[in-house]
């Protein structure tokens, strides 16, 4: 039986990837986990297990699944459309979305209810990484191969295809703090706890802020994500706080309720609002002077990568199970304010 090294598994990642013209930053390979028929190469590299139950994806029938947090979430709508797009000319994949609804539990339901049913392939956008740990355990134990989308499972799985995270937050941090004269009050409206890439994004933020000791952290509590939820946050921090000089936002729709919040009060001048997705609706209020900037990400890019990793693994022989470590893939980062946001042209806004 063929050996499949993790390193090659990396390799072929990196290839394909490149050939697609996707705008990666960085993979990192996977490890495997040792077993009795598995040895090491003369390099050390360790053998990946090896799965019985390959198909051969481009002529079997194929059932691939999508689970975001929320699917009416514009972000998870373009990832959808972009996995629909690439999966499109493949008569025999049948590919559907299943909404979250922003609960660990329905996705751990959704996701027990995949296995079930024998699909081939899972992607998803975990709610809650150490709660949907086990669901994703059990999809891969079952040859169901997980491949999760910015928000990852706290357990080894197929693949991880990200926005940047650590660098994004970082990059904001730097912005905000030469926007300011680097010296100022910022608050953080962040993600649902428990979410990762909310975890890391404000690491990467408040360790590059730790850089410019005169901007003040002054307070941080939870938008869930949501619109409306982070206008509430924001309208309590504009009263608890005379002085507002740079508002944070985990994503741009929390970051579209802070500047309405802001603008409602009349104090939207006063300060800088960032936040870390790069949607249309927040490319346009970085037009309209209403935000000063995000991190873009060609989402459905994204969504196509997530796409391709499914039908590759689902055609390998590797036992992605036996990972230790899950290989994750980083999508370009672009940095837009006023003076770039013309740069992003309509045919890739989401």
């Amino acid at each position: 039986m063929r050996k499949i090294y993790a390193g090659f598994l990396a390799a072929l990642m990196v290839t394909g990837l490149a050939l697609s013209g996707c705008g990666n930053v960085q993979i990192d390979g996977a490890d495997s986990k040792n077993t009795t028929s598995n040895t090491s190469s003369s390099e050390g590299t360790q053998v990946a297990a090896v799965k019985s139950n390959v198909k051969e994806p481009y002529a079997d029938d194929v059932k691939i699944a999508f689970v975001p947090n929320v699917i009416g979430d514009s972000v998870a709508a373009a990832w959808g459309d972009g996995m629909e797009k690439e999966l499109s000319i493949f008569e025999n994949v049948t590919f559907q979305r299943f909404d979250g609804k922003a609960s660990a539990e329905t996705q751990v339901q959704i996701l027990s209810d995949l296995v079930n049913q024998h699909y081939d392939a899972i992607i998803l956008q975990a709610t809650d990484a150490a709660a949907l740990a086990a669901s994703v355990e059990q999809a891969e134990a079952a040859g169901i191969p997980v491949i999760t989308l910015n928000m990852d499972a706290s357990t080894p799985h197929a693949a991880l295809v990200a926005m940047v995270d650590y660098e994004a937050g970082a990059l904001v941090a730097k912005n905000i703090a030469a926007s300011i004269g680097e010296t100022g009050k910022v608050v953080i409206i962040q993600a649902t706890p428990g979410a990762s890439r909310g975890e890391i994004l404000e690491a990467g933020f408040r360790d590059e802020m730790a850089k410019h000791p005169d901007v003040e952290i002054i307070d941080a509590q939870t938008g869930e994500w949501l619109t409306e939820k982070a206008n509430v946050v924001m309208n309590d921090f504009l009263t608890k706080y005379d002085k507002i000089d740079a508002v944070f936002c985990h994503n741009d729709a929390m970051a579209e309720g802070a500047s309405q919040a802001a603008e409602a009060a009349g104090r939207l001048g006063e300060m800088v609002i960032w936040g870390a997705d790069g949607e249309s609706k927040a490319l346009e209020y970085i037009e309209k002077g209403k935000m000063a900037g995000t991190i873009y990400t060609n989402c459905y890019d994204q969504g196509a990568t997530a796409a391709r990793l499914a039908m590759y693994f689902i055609g390998s022989e590797a036992d992605t199970s036996s990972f230790t470590k899950t290989p994750i893939v980083k999508m370009a980062p672009v940095v837009v304010t006023s003076d770039t946001v013309g740069s992003i042209g309509s045919d890739i806004r989401w």
